[in-house]
């Protein structure tokens, strides 16, 4: 019940998202946040929505969880199932979620807050290379999007390099 009211409240940010990017007063989306190769005004919702949830580093994350925020701990404490295919910078930060298998194949995107390395693994020795990447350095609540091609069994997403202890991610099929 708390996902659906949540989904729900996700879904009215996301009007009023799209409302304020057509113009409405004292709610207009920054300029920067509409330069992405996509639409993310969901996700710009969904990390705006009061009460994102808090995951640790290393959880799973529900399938139907539209967002949340992942805690993370300096990248030489780290234990990632593959290693980061960027090497981080000193005195920043990482972790991990593991994602359930979807129940259809397909493109996911993988959507940050911030700053950081993203790599994808649903093999647990590999990193998948996206299908698609998109970013903007000047949009306060969204820095990337990446999309990866899904296939039928479990996700581990990890982060690496990142400025901040926590990050916004959010994990969703392509609209």
């Amino acid at each position: 019940m708390r996902t659906r009211a949540a989904l729900s409240l996700a879904l009215c940010l996301a009007a009023g998202a799209v409302g304020a990017q057509e113009g409405q007063a004292g709610t207009a989306v920054p300029p920067a946040c509409m330069d992405f190769a996509w639409p993310l005004l969901r996700e710009q919702a969904w990390f705006a929505a009061p009460g994102l949830a808090e995951v640790a580093s290393g959880a799973t994350v529900q399938a139907d969880m539209p967002g949340a925020v992942l805690r993370l701990k300096p990248d030489a404490e780290v234990q990632y199932t593959v290693p980061p295919s960027r090497t981080p910078a000193p005195g920043s930060y990482g972790g991990g979620l593991r994602f359930p298998a979807p129940v259809m194949a397909g493109i996911f995107q993988v959507t940050l807050s911030g700053e950081a390395w993203i790599d994808v693994s649903q093999d647990g020795e590999t990193t998948k290379t996206p299908v698609a990447h998109t970013g903007a350095r000047g949009c306060p609540t969204i820095r990337k999007s990446l999309r990866y091609q899904f296939g039928g069994s479990p996700v581990i997403i990890e982060i690496s390099g990142a400025k901040r202890d926590s990050i916004k991610i959010a994990i969703a099929p392509v609209e």
